[in-house]
């Protein structure tokens, strides 16, 4: 009976020992994460990291935690963000924040995102480099605002990235952002079409991403993701009433980021289309007969009573839509 008293105090102090040492480790890891950010120009703010989760949990749980890139082009912050893994294996880290915030304000469209009940899981895989197996992140709540206000609200938005089994470099990623609420902006351009039975905005995403390597710790301290090497749309569809829009296909970049491949566009009720790009202020009413035409032309080379099946071929670094020459095709620009 001593002797088993004896192991339990020795098994406890072990477990004490392991725990207190994975949890330092953790915070070194985050520590040194966030001082490469700052080295490389970010602008990192963090109040307060502190342990917690004994004794089956490491966690480290950040307070007043924001990051921002040089040039402005991402930002994020979140008051509080949880850090945590189980005790018997760090690699399956999870990462919660009760709210938080994405900020895109640089390119064309700014973008603030807020987040309620945000989650993040990742499955790492056993070794060196520490090879990204799985992401799956979702929040109960997302507000997307652009530069006039609210643009949409979701729920139970989800993102899940998956390596694939045939090669490491390559990841499976489907983006699903639940139920969307249009804001006032996207109500004035969508008109009468959420009122229609059906009418709800749909979205939904599913394509393969192979990068130059394999998405590791490496990519992480970096604070960029590797090269993207091939992209495999299987599906991007939005829809909404009875107008949807289509697209799938593949494409291949160089060295410097430009596409080759084909896209395939389909649209539903392309003329209800029109009538929300000249409401939203897009389409100018005095091009409405010149597009009206264009369009009809090209529903006509195509079997669909109302719709359009148009080819966006990239090749030699120009874009045809359609056989229509659109110019130079842009590149894709590393994030």
């Amino acid at each position: 009976m001593r002797k088993l008293v004896w192991l339990l105090i020795l098994l406890v102090a072990l477990c004490s020992a392991w725990w207190a040492a994975a949890t330092t480790q953790m915070q070194s890891t985050v520590n040194a994460l966030l001082d490469s950010r700052r080295a490389a120009g970010w602008d990192v703010t963090l109040k307060d990291i502190g342990k917690a989760g004994f004794p089956l949990t490491l966690q480290n749980r950040l307070s007043g935690l924001s990051v921002a890139e040089p040039n402005q082009s991402i930002a994020f912050e979140a008051p509080q963000l949880d850090l945590s893994a189980p005790a018997w294996w760090p690699g399956d880290l999870s990462a919660r924040a009760p709210v938080a915030q994405a900020a895109f304000p640089a390119g064309a469209l700014p973008l603030v995102l807020n987040m309620r009940n945000m989650q993040a899981d990742l499955d790492l895989h056993p070794g060196l480099s520490l090879q990204l197996e799985q992401m799956y992140a979702r929040s109960t709540y997302l507000e997307v605002n652009g530069p006039d206000g609210l643009l949409l609200e979701a729920e139970e938005s989800r993102l899940r990235v998956t390596q694939s089994s045939d090669a490491a470099n390559e990841y499976n990623i489907a983006v699903l952002p639940g139920r969307i609420t249009p804001g006032p902006l996207l109500r004035r351009v969508l008109g009468e079409a959420i009122a229609q039975p059906g009418g709800q905005p749909i979205l939904s995403a599913r394509m393969a991403v192979t990068f130059a390597r394999a998405l590791d710790r490496h990519s992480a301290v970096a604070g960029t993701l590797p090269q993207i090497d091939a992209l495999t749309v299987e599906n991007v569809d939005a829809a909404w009433g009875d107008v949807a829009l289509g697209a799938e296909g593949a494409l291949t970049f160089d060295a410097e980021g430009i596409p080759d491949g084909v896209l395939s566009l389909r649209v539903t009720n392309w003329s209800k289309l029109l009538d929300a790009g000249e409401r939203g202020g897009f389409l100018p009413p005095s091009m409405r007969g010149q597009v009206n035409t264009m369009l009809r032309l090209l529903e006509a080379r195509g079997s669909t009573l109302g719709g359009l099946d148009l080819d966006l071929v990239f090749a030699e670094g120009q874009m045809v839509l359609a056989g229509l020459p659109l110019g130079p095709a842009p590149r894709l620009i590393q994030p």
